[in-house]
């Protein structure tokens, strides 16, 4: 491990304490002038660490030895949330596949999703196999989007949709959303939310955004969306917004093909941007890509998800987001009419994606990963930056080790300031 400066500096200053005494006698036996030194005997490991060092540099220092302990496997898997489609308990097949790759989280859809006791128990399994915690996610916006609201055996509250929310111009009604969201979904075990949606809703015609949007306004949408944030960090659940650079103004549905947006920087500053913009002065610590092509702003023909002038060019150098990219699905149409498993993992990670939600063959994906680091295609120093990324926000949000929830989803609901918090919704 590297010596950290201020080690050096310490080593200084106990070298520097000497302690020199003149010592004067009449007798002309003895020097008039004795020096006495004490040297120090200094040995580095004997150093407080903890007295010297920062919170922040102590944290870095842990995760860089979790991240020194782990394999290469290892840490191509912490790259990834996967789905499990169809699973609504831990079998033998599904824990060998999460023991053998080691996934950095994990998705639920509604066919994951049963009732309280059920997703409580597959999450606690889920987080059983592995000593390294996983993102547990699921898509919980409120209106068409509720994965769990929708569910009638699950107490999950079903929220309005984002615009109805928007449209009162209410930013607490957007607080009291996100920390709706983030206890009930916290109390169930899920860590992370693919919400809120922050595009800008311009385009009457998008046959996939309307009313998950908050606004036709991108400064109220930006006022929103930072107040479900602040909601739902207050509860422990990451948010995760999306869809950047901005999904609001296009025609077509990227789950079903190529989506092209024709605005350039200035228009994307002045609209689309402004929501992100607002969610990363926030602190958001999770931004979902679009798989939108934007010819007005590359000259790559890549979706977004793919495009490192779009990712690394302007979502990190440019707006200076350090927090996790994430795909948005790789599954969809945009992506699998146009790429293999391996080239959308491949240029997913160029590009500068930090995390790769379910490419369309999870197990060709993750292998392939590991496979272009072995040969050199891509760097072992670029997957440890984002390995790096995960592991510092999985310790921010204590899930270096599991723990269980506080409470649970029957507690939330039978609280009373929590019925009122929901009851608020529609006044």
């Amino acid at each position: 491990m590297k010596i950290k400066i201020l080690y050096i500096i310490l080593i200084i200053l106990l070298f520097s304490c000497v302690t020199t005494t003149q010592i004067s006698d009449d007798n002309e036996d003895i020097s008039d002038n004795i020096l006495i030194e004490n040297p120090v005997d200094l040995n580095i490991e004997d150093i407080d660490k903890e007295a010297v060092l920062t919170k922040d540099e102590l944290d870095r220092i842990k995760r860089e030895e979790i991240l020194e302990q782990m394999s290469l496997e290892e840490r191509v898997g912490q790259l990834f949330i996967i789905q499990i489609r169809g699973y609504t308990r831990v079998d033998s097949q599904l824990k060998a596949f999460i023991q053998k790759y080691k996934p950095g989280g994990i998705i639920l859809f509604s066919n994951n999703i049963e009732n309280n006791e059920q997703v409580s128990t597959l999450i606690k399994d889920l987080q059983s196999i592995n000593s390294l915690p996983m993102f547990i996610a699921v898509d919980e916006e409120g209106g068409i989007v509720s994965r769990l609201g929708k569910e009638k055996n699950v107490d999950v509250t079903h929220l309005p949709p984002a615009l109805t929310i928007g449209n009162k111009n209410n930013p607490r009604l957007a607080y009291v959303e996100g920390k709706i969201l983030g206890r009930e979904l916290t109390a169930l075990g899920f860590n992370m939310d693919m919400a809120p949606v922050a595009d800008v809703n311009t385009n009457p015609q998008n046959p996939v955004i309307g009313n998950r949007t908050y606004s036709a306004n991108q400064h109220i949408a930006g006022e929103m969306v930072v107040n479900v944030i602040k909601g739902m960090r207050e509860e422990g659940l990451i948010s995760v917004i999306k869809h950047f650079p901005g999904h609001g103004d296009t025609k077509t549905d990227s789950h079903l093909g190529a989506v092209v947006s024709p605005h350039n920087i200035d228009r994307l500053n002045q609209i689309e941007f402004v929501p992100f913009k607002r969610g990363i002065d926030s602190g958001v610590d999770v931004i979902m890509t679009a798989h939108i092509i934007m010819p007005g702003i590359s000259n790559l023909p890549l979706p977004s998800t793919l495009n490192p002038e779009i990712l690394t060019g302007i979502l990190r150098n440019e707006l200076g987001f350090n927090g996790l990219i994430m795909t948005d699905a790789l599954d969809m149409g945009a992506i699998t009419d146009n790429f293999s498993t391996k080239e959308a993992v491949t240029l997913g990670i160029e590009a500068g994606v930090d995390l790769l939600l379910i490419p369309a063959n999870q197990k060709i994906g993750i292998e392939s990963l590991i496979e272009s680091v072995k040969n050199g295609e891509i760097s072992e120093d670029r997957v440890n930056e984002s390995a790096l990324r995960i592991l510092r926000l999985k310790q921010k949000s204590n899930l270096l080790t599991y723990q269980e929830p506080k409470e649970s989803i029957t507690d939330v609901k039978n609280d009373p300031k929590h019925r009122a918090l929901i009851d608020s919704l529609s006044e």
